[in-house]
């Protein structure tokens, strides 16, 4: 259920107009949430959750190996507020691990 309202965020939203107060119907939107919607960054640090403990466990299993300074701490990525590092050993097999 919960997943489904995160969809319904994205593919269900709806707009109306406000015209001397009142309102004058809905309209569907094509894109879902825009940059600056309220949700965006909650949905954003729930999706970063999933996959920063997606890129953990890859590593873990060895589908992407280590960037040979992280190996020492086993750090795979970095994120703040909308931006995300991703530090893997640069090599093909790496790359399509992530």
């Amino acid at each position: 259920m919960f997943r489904n309202w995160i969809v319904n965020c994205f593919t269900g939203c709806r707009f109306s107009i406000t015209l001397n107060g009142s309102l004058v119907g809905f309209f569907r939107g094509k894109r879902g949430i825009r940059q600056g919607d309220p949700l965006s960054s909650y949905i954003f640090t729930l999706v970063m959750n999933v996959l920063s403990r997606l890129l953990d466990i890859v590593a873990e299993k060895g589908i992407f190996q280590y960037h040979p300074k992280c190996k020492r701490v086993r750090l795979t990525h970095l994120c703040f507020a909308d931006d995300l590092l991703i530090f893997c050993k640069g090599n093909v097999d790496s790359l399509l691990g992530v």
